[in-house]
């Protein structure tokens, strides 16, 4: 009885001791993903605070209702942010009048726009024309300009190496079209924080290179330094492929790894 005891004792024990290592693998996977959600956070942030429809008659570039455009502007609290204004006319007249006529109503709008407490905001235009397409439209609905104001946020923390989410070719430093607005938002940043300086830490996913992964993080500096920032602000380092954020299983995988990395100091 005494044998059998001990050996259900120590039977429990070993239970016991694999059920706390499983939480602890639990405990220390949770804080990676954690860790690695951190690391691929967005630097900047940007909601749809207001959508602003600016009226016509039929043929004219006059806003049926300018005070009410310039109310709503005036409303807006936002530090930063930016305004896309989109231009459409009725199908009434040729297509090359109509593009003229929304581009009148565009250059209308802006000056309102400009002439706002917004006016510091990045404001981008789109002449849509008219939307004709073989359809019968309510051609009123299609006299105006949408004014769609957007904030941006900073919401990124100093001293903390932040991925840019920037895709390149596999094994070289050319960045995809697709990262153009990332790179944007970080040049953003620079450009509204003179106090700030960043480190851009490049890396590499399967093959070790460190030339490699100097070269991503130069070639973001690059781009950086010809839209006008200080290239004192910047400095580079190269990691090679010495610090996955995932495993190298599948093309997705290794497109994670193949990053550059930001880290904002003052």
């Amino acid at each position: 009885m005494i044998l059998l005891y001990i050996i259900t004792l120590n039977i429990n024990i070993v239970y016991l001791f694999f059920m706390n290592l499983n939480s602890f693998c639990i405990l220390f996977i949770f804080c990676f993903s954690f860790i690695t959600n951190l690391n691929s956070q967005q630097i900047m942030e940007t909601k749809r605070i207001d959508s602003i429809p600016v009226f016509f008659k039929s043929g004219s570039a006059d806003i049926d209702n300018p005070q009410k455009l310039i109310s709503r502007l005036g409303a807006i609290k936002a530090q930063n942010g930016k305004v896309i204004m989109i231009s459409y006319t009725d199908t009434v007249g040729s297509l090359p009048t109509n593009q003229k006529l929304a581009t009148k109503r565009l250059k209308t709008v802006s000056k309102l726009v400009r002439s706002s407490n917004v006016k510091h905001f990045a404001i981008d235009s789109i002449n849509r024309n008219e939307l004709r397409a073989g359809r019968k439209l309510i051609d009123s609905i299609f006299r105006r300009v949408d004014v769609v104001v957007y904030s941006i946020e900073n919401k990124f923390a100093l001293n903390i190496p932040i991925n840019l989410n920037i895709q390149f070719e596999s094994a070289t430093d050319i960045i995809l079209p697709e990262s153009t607005e990332n790179l944007e938002n970080l040049l953003s940043i620079l450009q509204k924080d003179s106090t700030l300086s960043i480190q851009l830490n490049g890396h590499v996913c399967c093959r070790p290179s460190h030339e490699l992964s100097v070269n991503r993080a130069e070639r973001v500096k690059k781009y950086l330094v010809s839209k006008g920032i200080k290239a004192s602000r910047i400095t580079c380092k190269g990691f090679s492929n010495t610090m996955p954020v995932v495993s190298n299983k599948n093309i997705e995988e290794q497109r994670k790894n193949m990053r550059v990395e930001v880290v904002f100091r003052r």
